[in-house]
């Protein structure tokens, strides 16, 4: 897996802030998925002793990615679907409840590389499914980083094989363990391009949203295209020619 370097992160981190930022102004009324419950807004930025303490205390060593996005970006909040959560709520195994006896295992590698599920049929009892199944040990070693809703839980691989690829936890839907969906078929997808692909997505859906407003008057994705571009020169020049009155 390619590792980036220390200045394609934080130029990555800059690009993720500005898209955030447009992505807030652009969808004003939070008609976007989970976006009324984050409302577009980060939690405080982790300082790296506080990162270090946690590494610590759980023996682990978070993945650089992640790091760059708590010290420079947010200690989770505005994300995809119901958003990201805090560093230490990412513990909870489920996090609709979040309940302090119920906490992955960081200490123990995730135990999947591929995509994992189990057919009921293969089994003598629902008991026998489920004790298998709903097993603890299939949340070691990640951080359940966003709930996706319907008891799907999407997580950061933070010890094992998978180190730092982004995986969803579907069993509630007996779909199974699988890895998200990457940039590139047959890829991983590591934190920030997870992240940001979202911002990518989200904003096309606002872009394509604006343009269907003019569809209905009969104008062409060209023409909108145009008048969008004159419509940013002239509110460009409007707020010129205020500062300038200004001064």
């Amino acid at each position: 897996m390619y590792e980036k370097s220390e200045n394609e992160l934080l130029e990555q981190s800059e690009r993720i802030k500005t898209k955030l930022e447009q992505l807030r102004k652009s969808d004003k009324y939070l008609k976007q998925f989970g976006s009324e419950k984050h409302k577009y807004k980060l939690n405080k930025v982790l300082t790296e002793n506080e990162i270090i303490n946690f590494e610590e205390q759980y023996k682990v060593k978070l993945a650089l990615e992640y790091r760059t996005f708590l010290k420079h970006i947010g200690n989770g909040g505005a994300g995809p679907y119901y958003g990201v959560e805090r560093l230490f709520d990412s513990l909870y195994r489920d996090l609709h409840y979040k309940n302090e006896n119920e906490k992955v295992n960081l200490s123990e590698p995730f135990p999947h590389t591929m995509d994992w599920n189990l057919d009921f049929d293969e089994f003598s009892s629902n008991e026998e499914y489920e004790n298998v199944y709903f097993s603890k040990e299939h949340s070691n070693g990640v951080l359940r980083l966003c709930n996706f809703g319907c008891g799907v839980f999407i997580s950061l691989v933070v010890n094992g094989k998978e180190y730092g690829n982004m995986w969803f936890d579907d069993r509630c839907n007996d779909q199974g363990i699988y890895s998200a969906p990457g940039l590139k078929e047959n890829e991983r997808i590591t934190f920030l391009d997870w992240y940001e692909e979202w911002l990518d997505k989200s904003l096309a859906k606002e872009k394509d949203k604006n343009y269907e407003k003019f569809i209905s008057f009969g104008i062409s994705r060209k023409r909108f295209g145009r008048i969008a571009r004159i419509l940013r020169r002239y509110f460009g020049m409007r707020r010129r020619q205020k500062f300038r009155a200004m001064d």
